[in-house]
């Protein structure tokens, strides 16, 4: 046991700050370090996410990250989690970068489009300046309230400067998209330290040269800052017979962790961590997502 107890000294700290409360809960001492999961600080998810990744739901403050291919739910979850953060009282910022989000989504998943700031633009530049617009707009309306942010997608945005290089020279090399995507990642972060948004980031992967596994886009800085990272595959169609016609009605999704800050502070009542699944599999429909008890075959399981 250290022969320090530095409970008073913090409080004398924290009072030093008088009004500045944002300020004053910057101080504490180790035990302060474990959050509670107050429903308040957090877009409230199904009971499922806690179940498979040891937190109630989006974090205000914390960025949650999902990056997959095509039809693997990063879209059907950013939709998900709109429509709980209306019906909690939630302001919602949309960035959409693939022009592939229409109005008719939101209604289908009723959500209300006339509650939803969208920022639509595939050049990264005007897709950041736009959301950090409406984010500054928001809180000048709405200073006692909270904002989710939902960026879809994060890594499949072009720069305006890769529209003007040369490629007859190897000196002109495209990058004006990642390092626009590092520089708003920063802002980003830097402003929630005074403005309690929560952020959902859509991603892709791509697959590793030589290797096994994939890599999210958006570089090392994007998984480093997201307190939760999911990974999404397909792992099958989900087929109805409608009037003799086999037809598609959604999708079975598989999301493995591949970072989750959360569960190494989950611990049992005799002290012992808690230990999350690896993965969940899931089916999406028209009528949203449901959990799946599929067995992983045994090169899948392997990969895991």
């Amino acid at each position: 046991m250290s022969k320090f107890d530095f409970s008073s000294t913090i409080d004398k700290i924290r009072k030093s700050f008088k009004k500045e409360e944002r300020r004053s809960k910057q101080f504490g001492v180790g035990t302060t370090l474990l959050s509670e999961q107050i429903p308040e600080n957090f877009i409230v998810m199904p009971d499922w996410w806690k179940e498979y990744f040891g937190v109630i739901g989006l974090e205000f403050g914390k960025i949650v990250q999902i990056a997959g291919d095509a039809d693997t739910g990063k879209t059907s979850l950013a939709l998900e989690a709109m429509l709980r953060a209306q019906k909690q009282g939630f302001g919602v910022l949309y960035v959409e970068t693939e022009g592939k989000t229409t109005e008719a989504d939101f209604v289908l998943k009723g959500i209300d489009p006339k509650g939803i700031m969208v920022v639509s633009s595939a050049i990264t530049e005007e897709a950041f300046d736009g959301a950090l617009r409406c984010w500054s707009e928001f809180f000048r309306d709405f200073p006692n309230e909270k904002l989710l942010f939902v960026y879809d997608s994060y890594g499949n945005t072009v720069s305006k400067r890769d529209a003007v290089l040369n490629i007859t020279k190897d000196s002109q090399k495209p990058g004006g998209a990642a390092k626009t995507n590092r520089l708003g990642l920063n802002t980003m972060i830097a402003r929630m330290q005074t403005d309690p948004v929560a952020i959902l980031i859509v991603n892709y992967t791509y697959a590793n040269i030589g290797s096994k596994g994939q890599t999210n886009a958006g570089g090392k800085a994007l998984n480093f800052f997201s307190m939760l990272t999911l990974q999404a595959h397909r792992i099958g169609w989900i087929d109805v017979i409608r009037g003799g016609i086999t037809v598609r009605a959604g999708a079975k999704i598989r999301w493995k962790v591949y970072k989750n800050h959360y569960a190494k502070t989950l611990l049992d009542e005799n002290g012992k961590q808690i230990l999350l699944p690896s993965q969940i599999d899931l089916s999406i429909t028209v009528e949203g997502f449901k959990v799946l008890e599929v067995e992983a075959s045994a090169e899948e399981a392997n990969e895991s």
